[in-house]
């Protein structure tokens, strides 16, 4: 798995704010007589002023200085960033070089302050090497706005600098005090840890660990050696607390699946573990994330699909047919498309679908897709009279027989899922109630999430990289350790009711969502030649292995392993720089605002997580009025 590109961007970011002194321009006087001179427009922390500067006067001092460039560092209050970028967007004395986040980025492209810098970046590259960025976050920055789509070859905005992994937080202390020991083994390197070849990456050896003697630690992200919760259709309430005499194993090296996830929250929840109570307090909890990407994307899934490829969107976060994902060592031809699917690649709506060739995909407003002769974007409720929805391609139900495809929960299996962690157990979720095992969204608006983790709420959290310092200076004040582990991910065992098989049948893929800041440049800039090769080398080897000096992520796989980390990261941070390859950007990045999101995601959020509207209710409008906003993009 690749570690550092990811890093690399948010390093990229940092250095670029504070290279000129913190808040003044660089060089003598400011200016350098015959060269091209640049404003560049930052915000931030200290800590990323400091690390901007120094990327800006390695910049002005090298490659600068060579071409005749120089770059005038210019910091502006965070609070009045976007004003200000407003309001100069059409002056001729604005930034060359300002940064846009992804959440804001298409609108501000359809507002026509950014400027494509396809022609620029391209002629850049020529120059600076940047093959090695990752792709995950260069994506982010692609847009044509006439078909409202980020495909790879759609014009290309600006250059990724900082960008925010996301991981598990957990609290060890609460993980010892519960009798669950943890270690710290790559799958890979199981079998030699168990015969006591190497230690681990914290430098312990399985005989460090009496309780381990004549056990054979399964490769799995949490072990119960006699009663593992395993979630099936007829058993999934049930639930057994650890007895006395059980070994309980966690890795933090190995992502846990869905049943392990549930099964470690419940024993930090009270309502299922009394002992929980002593450590998180009557009103805490085992877990806690607020965004469902992880467990619809590990399954193939989106919330939205272009059924044309061409911006025809749809609501498909309650699309209930199976995923379809092609198993190691397979490969697959698409009998629609025609497309070559790799080992780990999920099939599309047109190949998984038994869509004749010619016709087109059109969603109905219950979670279901029909062919039509050509495109519209939704069926209405006259339409579907008489036409049933289509069902899996016969190909690829044979494709998952013979081994060649692996079958995965549908997209709405995925979300469910997701939504019965905060659910009561009274709550009636595709005919299921809720497990209870994580706060709800009301909990919070009077603390952060951040906040009821380090306060000792919660015993495990999804956020981001950029709270590591935070919860590092929080949780020293209470005298507890901490760590990070890889996002859960859709992982399904030979038999799930063994505690020793770890022999997977059917794995998702690994995902997660990362938050991306991004150099960009404005359409009245008179010098976009020389920003996108500023842009480019700040993306590039030289200024990310600057931003890793300083401790931050950087954009560049080889990169990794430089990377300087302050006192506050944990010892298990590389989860982050390995998540930098494959975690994308959240839903608030898909179109140009954010009213498409609202109309699902506003009663979702606030009514029925919150038990104050039933999901049947919600489900029964929400593919319906989505969808007719999505007409409006």
């Amino acid at each position: 798995m690749k570690k550092n590109k990811f890093i690399r961007f948010l390093a990229l970011i940092i250095v670029t704010v504070l290279s000129c002194g913190i808040l003044s321009s660089c060089g003598p006087g400011g200016s350098l007589s015959g060269n091209t001179e640049l404003s560049f427009w930052v915000y931030g922390d200290k800590e990323e002023l400091a690390l901007y500067k120094a990327m800006t006067d390695e910049f002005n001092n090298t490659y600068g200085k060579e071409h005749k460039i120089h770059v005038n560092i210019s910091q502006k209050p965070a609070g009045g960033y976007t004003d200000q970028v407003k309001l100069y967007a059409t002056s001729n004395s604005g930034p060359d070089v300002f940064f846009v986040y992804e959440d804001v980025f298409k609108s501000w492209v359809n507002m026509g302050i950014l400027a494509d810098m396809t022609e620029y970046i391209n002629a850049a590259a020529q120059k600076i090497d940047i093959s090695d960025i990752y792709e995950t976050v260069v994506s982010r920055m692609r847009y044509e706005i006439s078909t409202n789509t980020s495909n790879p070859g759609d014009p290309l905005y600006g250059l990724p600098l900082d960008t925010k992994p996301s991981a598990l937080y957990y609290n060890e202390s609460f993980f010892k005090e519960l009798g669950i020991i943890v270690i710290s083994v790559d799958e890979e390197d199981m079998d030699k840890w168990n015969n006591n070849e190497i230690p681990d990456n914290r430098g312990q050896y399985k005989r460090d660990f009496e309780k381990l003697n004549g056990i054979n630690v399964p490769k799995k992200g949490y072990y119960r050696s006699e009663n593992p919760y395993a979630y099936t259709d007829d058993n999934w309430s049930k639930w057994e607390k650890p007895s006395d005499t059980e070994i309980l194993v966690f890795n933090n090296r190995i992502a846990l699946n869905w049943d392990e996830l549930e099964d470690l929250a419940r024993l930090f929840t009270p309502k299922y573990n009394s002992a929980a109570g002593n450590l998180v307090g009557s009103d805490g909890y085992g877990f806690f994330t607020e965004w469902w990407f992880n467990y619809g994307w590990s399954v193939g899934g989106d919330c939205l699909m272009d059924l044309s490829g061409s911006g025809d969107w749809n609501f498909s976060l309650l699309d209930y047919t199976n995923n379809y994902i092609v198993a190691d060592g397979k490969t697959y031809i698409g009998e629609y498309s025609g497309t070559v699917y790799k080992a780990g690649e999920t099939l599309t709506l047109q190949d998984k679908l038994a869509l004749n060739k010619g016709k087109c995909l059109v969603a109905d407003n219950v979670g279901g897709y029909h062919e039509k002769d050509s495109f519209s974007a939704v069926l209405s409720d006259e339409e579907l009279n008489g036409t049933g929805a289509l069902e899996i391609r016969q190909s690829v139900t044979e494709a998952a027989k013979s081994g060649v495809l692996n079958e995965l929960p549908s997209t709405r299996d995925a979300f469910t899922r997701y939504l019965k962690l905060g659910a009561k157990g009274n709550a009636s979720i595709e005919g299921e109630g809720g497990l209870d095992i994580s706060p709800n969204p009301n909990v919070f608006s009077n603390r952060t999430r951040t906040n009821y983790f380090y306060s000792g709420k919660l015993a495990m959290l999804v956020e981001y990289s950029a709270y590591m310092a935070a919860i590092s200076e929080q949780m020293k004040e209470h005298d507890w350790e901490w760590d990070v582990a890889p996002l859960a991910v859709y992982k399904q065992y030979e038999d799930p009711t063994d505690p020793d098989c770890d022999t997977v049948v059917a794995r998702g893929k690994v995902a997660g969502h990362s938050n991306s800041k991004a150099m960009v440049s404005r359409e009245k800039s008179k010098n976009k030649e020389a920003a996108a090769e500023f842009m480019a080398w700040m993306a590039s080897r030289n200024g990310q292995a600057i931003a890793a000096q300083n401790g931050f992520f950087t954009n560049q796989l080889d990169l990794v392993d430089d990377i300087q980390f302050k006192g506050y990261a944990p010892k298990n941070v590389q989860v982050f720089g390995e998540a930098m390859s494959f975690e994308g950007p959240g839903d608030w990045w898909y179109m140009k605002d954010y009213e498409w999101i609202n109309i699902w995601a506003i009663p979702l959020n606030s009514n029925v997580r919150n038990g104050l509207m039933t999901y049947s209710d919600w489900k029964k409008d929400a593919i319906k009025n989505t969808n007719n906003r999505l007409l409006s993009y």
